[in-house]
C-alpha cells in the first residue's frame, strides 16, 4: 500500500491517542464526565474505523475493546477508578506499539489477548501489565519525514507576505515603465542637442540609463519567477485536493461491501477541488463514517434490491463543488433511504427526545435526529454500528469546521447528506465587475455569460426590467440595488454591461457599471464583525494588491423589496445627457479645425476646438471629453506630447485620441500609437469617411 496512507494514519494514531492519554489522566482528578468520555469514545471509535480501513486488525480488536469499556463507563455500568484507569492508560501504550509495529516498528511486547481481557474486567492481568510497558521515551516510529505541522497563523503571515511581493513586483514593473519613459525623453532631447561636449555627456548619462534598465529587466524577471514559485509554495501549504482522500475511502466502501456480502459501485466526481488542509483533517473522519453508513444502513442486500425492483448493484456517488463561496461536498445513495417514523420511534426509545416533541416534527426535521449523540436505528451492536456515534461524528467535525449539514432521503429511493464548507484560504476563479466606484467579484460557476443591454432592450412588465436574451426573457436588475447601494456614478454610453447570472434551474441579468475580466483569486474570511453581512461571501486581494468583495450569489437571488426599476431610466438618462459625445478638436490652422468640426457635427456629435497643445490641457482641465482629435505639428506642445501627457492624467487616461497630421513615415505612425493614440490618418489620403467611421468605431 502507498507510504503516504501510512503516513496519514500515524499523524491519526498520535493524535487520537493523545486525546485518550489526557483525558484518561483527567479521570482521576476530575471523574469521569459523560461529555468527556463520549469525546474519547469518538476518538475510540475514529481509530477503530481508520485502523480497519488499512487492515491492521489487532489494532482494530484492542479499540473496539477499548470502546466497550468506555461505553459501559458513559451508560454507568462500569465504575471509574484507579485500576479502570490504569488499564485503559495500558490500553492506549498497547495501541501505540502496535500502530508502531504495523507501520514497520519492531515487534510489539505484550500479550494481546491480556490486554483485552484486562479491559474486560475493567484492571490490569500482572501478565498484561508487565508485558506491555514501553521503555520511557522510547521512539514509536510516529515521526513523518515529508510533512510537518506548522500553526495556521503562520501560514496567514506567509499569504501576505507573498501579496506584499506581488505588489513589489508591479511597483518595480511601473518604475521600469517609467524608466523607459524617461530614456525616450532624454533620447529626444539628445537629438536636438548641437554642442558637441554636451551631446558626449548625455550620451554617457544614456548609455548608464540603458545599463541600470537591462539590469532592472533581468531582476525583474528573475523577481517574477521567484515570487510565482513562493505563491505555488505558499497556497500549497494550505490547500489539499479531494483526489488525495479518494483511494483510502474507495477502500472504505470496498472492504465493508464485500464484509457484508453487498455489490456496490462507488463513483467521486470533483477530485480537483482544493480546501484547506486544517479542514479536511477534521473532515476526513466524517467522510469516513458517512461512508460506512451509507454501506451499513443504506445499501441494500442484493436480494433485497430485487424485491424492491432494482438493480443488484448499489451505489454510492462522492461529489465536491464550489459554492457560495465554499465548498459543497454530496454524499448520496440509492439505497433504502432513511425512515422518519422509524428515526422518530427510536430516538424517543433511546430518551434523546420526548414522545410529543417527537410527533411534532414532520418528516424532514425528523431525520436530523440521527445527528443526535446516542442515537442509531441498529438493535444490535457490531463492529460497524449500534454505538450512536456515526453521524454524531460528522455532525462534531462539522461545528468544529463552521459549516452547515443537510440531509435530504426518500424512503425506498436514497439518501443525500450535504456539507457545507468554509473555503478559508481555497483560491477561487471569479468575475470581476466594478459597481458603483468599487470592485467585486462574482464566483465563476454562476457566470453564464456577459451581455450589453441597451435602452431599447428592456421591457416593463408587472412592475419589473426584463430583458430578452437567447429567446428567453430574464429579469432585469442593477447589481447596486441587490446590494443596497445608493447610486453615485452615471453612465455614460447608450449601452450597459451586465452579467447573465445562474442559480440552480434560475437565471437573472444583472447590470453593471463595467466587467473587467477573469481572475483566479484567494479567499479570505470577512472575519466575526462581518460574518453575518448578508450577500457576501468573503474577500479577496486582486491583482493589483487592492481588495474585493466576494458576492453571494444564492442570498443575493433570495427575493427581496426592490426600489423602482433602475436600467431603463439610467440608460434614458444617458441618452438625455449625451446625444453622440463630446469631441475636443486640436489644430493650429483655422481651416483644418473648422473641417472637423463641421463633420463631426452634422453627425450629431458635441464638438470644441482648441488652437494649441497648451490650450487643449487648459480645456480638458476645466471639460470633460469622450475623444480628441488632433494635428501633431503645432507650436509648443505638439500632438505627440498632448497624446502622452492626457495618457497621464487620472481621470482622463482612457480618453481616445485620433491623431490627423499630414506626416506619414512609419516612423511617425509607430510613434503615434506608442504615445497612446488609438487612431492615425494622414491628411494627404483624408477624407470625412475616414474620420467619421474612426470616431463612430470609439465612440459612436
Amino acid at each position: 500500500m502507498d507510504k503516504k496512507y501510512f503516513d496519514i494514519f500515524t499523524r491519526e494514531v498520535q493524535e487520537h491517542l493523545a486525546h485518550l492519554r489526557q483525558g484518561f489522566l483527567n479521570f482521576e482528578e476530575q471523574g469521569a464526565r459523560p461529555e468527556q468520555v463520549h469525546a474519547l469514545l469518538r476518538c475510540a471509535h475514529t481509530l477503530k474505523g481508520a485502523a480497519r480501513m488499512l487492515g491492521f486488525g489487532d489494532i482494530s480488536r484492542l479499540a473496539h475493546s477499548l470502546e466497550d469499556s468506555l461505553k459501559e463507563l458513559e451508560e454507568g455500568a462500569r465504575v471509574c477508578d484507579g485500576p479502570l484507569v490504569d488499564m485503559l492508560l495500558l490500553a492506549t501504550d498497547a495501541l501505540e506499539a502496535l500502530a508502531t509495529q504495523a507501520v514497520g516498528g519492531a515487534a510489539a511486547p505484550f500479550d494481546l489477548e491480556a490486554v483485552i481481557a484486562g479491559l474486560r474486567a475493567g484492571a490490569a492481568p500482572a501478565e498484561a501489565r508487565l508485558a506491555a510497558a514501553l521503555p520511557g521515551g522510547e521512539d514509536t516510529g510516529a515521526r513523518v519525514e515529508d510533512s510537518i505541522r506548522v500553526e495556521v497563523t503562520r501560514l496567514d503571515r506567509l499569504v501576505n507576505l507573498v501579496g506584499e511581493s506581488a505588489l513589489a513586483v508591479d511597483h518595480l514593473r511601473q518604475g521600469d515603465l517609467r524608466l523607459q519613459e524617461l530614456e525616450g525623453d532624454l533620447e529626444n532631447f539628445l537629438g536636438g542637442l548641437r554642442r558637441e561636449e554636451n551631446y558626449r555627456r548625455l550620451s554617457a548619462i544614456l548609455a548608464r540609463m540603458r545599463e541600470v534598465r537591462r539590469q532592472l529587466d533581468k531582476d525583474l524577471i528573475a523577481f517574477h519567477l521567484s515570487t510565482d514559485l513562493l505563491t505555488q509554495e505558499a497556497q500549497g501549504l494550505r490547500m489539499v485536493p479531494l483526489a488525495l482522500l479518494v483511494d483510502d475511502l474507495r477502500r472504505v466502501v470496498r472492504d465493508l461491501a464485500r464484509e457484508q456480502g453487498k455489490d456496490i459501485r462507488f463513483r467521486v466526481s470533483g477530485e480537483d477541488v482544493a480546501l484547506d488542509r486544517l479542514l479536511w483533517e477534521s473532515l476526513r473522519p466524517a467522510l469516513i463514517h458517512m461512508l460506512r453508513n451509507a454501506v451499513d444502513h443504506g445499501i441494500e442486500g442484493p436480494r433485497e434490491r430485487r424485491a424492491a425492483g432494482k438493480k443488484a448493484a448499489g451505489e454510492v456517488v462522492l461529489s465536491a463543488h464550489y459554492e457560495r463561496g465554499g465548498v459543497c461536498i454530496r454524499l448520496t445513495d440509492d439505497g433504502r433511504g432513511i425512515d422518519p417514523d422509524e428515526v422518530r420511534r427510536k430516538a424517543v426509545a433511546a430518551g434523546l427526545i420526548g414522545s410529543e416533541d417527537a410527533a411534532s416534527l414532520n418528516d424532514q426535521d425528523a431525520l436530523y435526529l440521527v445527528l443526535r449523540s446516542g442515537f442509531s436505528t441498529r438493535a444490535e451492536l457490531s463492529d460497524v454500528s449500534g454505538r450512536g456515534i456515526g453521524m454524531d461524528v460528522v455532525r462534531a467535525a462539522m461545528e468544529q469546521a463552521k459549516g452547515n449539514l443537510a440531509i435530504h432521503s426518500r424512503l425506498g429511493l436514497g439518501t443525500e447528506i450535504r456539507l457545507e464548507l468554509p473555503l478559508t484560504l481555497a483560491r477561487l476563479a471569479g468575475l470581476v465587475v466594478r459597481c458603483e466606484g468599487e470592485r467585486y467579484v462574482l464566483p465563476l460557476q454562476y457566470v453564464n455569460g456577459v451581455v450589453h443591454v441597451r435602452e431599447e432592450d428592456v421591457l416593463v412588465q408587472g412592475g419589473r426590467e426584463l430583458v430578452r436574451i437567447e429567446g428567453r426573457t430574464r429579469p432585469l436588475v442593477a447589481l447596486r440595488d441587490l446590494l443596497g447601494l445608493a447610486p453615485r456614478m452615471l453612465i455614460d454610453s447608450r449601452r450597459i454591461p451586465a452579467v447573465v447570472v445562474r442559480h440552480h434551474e434560475q437565471q437573472a441579468v444583472w447590470a453593471v457599471g463595467e466587467v473587467l475580466g477573469m481572475q483566479e483569486v484567494t479567499v479570505k474570511s470577512l472575519g466575526p464583525q462581518l460574518r453575518a453581512l448578508s450577500g457576501y461571501a468573503g474577500a479577496a486581494l486582486l491583482a493589483d494588491g487592492l481588495p474585493a468583495l466576494i458576492l453571494s450569489v444564492p442570498e443575493l437571488f433570495t427575493p427581496r423589496r426592490l426600489g423602482a426599476p433602475a436600467v431603463r431610466a439610467d440608460l434614458a438618462a444617458a441618452r438625455a445627457r449625451k446625444k453622440r459625445g463630446r469631441v475636443l478638436v486640436v489644430d493650429d490652422s483655422i481651416t483644418t479645425r473648422t473641417m472637423e468640426k463641421n463633420i463631426l457635427e452634422t453627425q450629431g456629435y458635441q464638438v470644441e476646438v482648441a488652437v494649441s497643445g497648451e490650450d487643449a490641457l487648459d480645456i480638458l482641465a476645466a471639460r470633460s471629453f469622450d475623444l480628441i482629435v488632433t494635428d501633431i505639428e503645432m507650436p509648443g506642445i505638439d500632438g505627440f506630447e498632448l497624446t502622452r501627457q492626457v495618457r497621464t492624467r487620472d481621470h482622463q487616461g482612457d480618453i481616445p485620441v485620433i491623431i490627423v497630421t499630414s506626416r506619414a513615415t512609419d516612423e511617425d505612425k509607430r510613434r503615434g500609437i506608442e504615445v497612446g493614440a488609438q487612431a492615425y490618418i494622414v491628411k494627404g489620403s483624408f477624407d470625412q469617411g475616414k474620420l467619421v467611421d474612426a470616431v463612430e468605431t470609439l465612440i459612436g
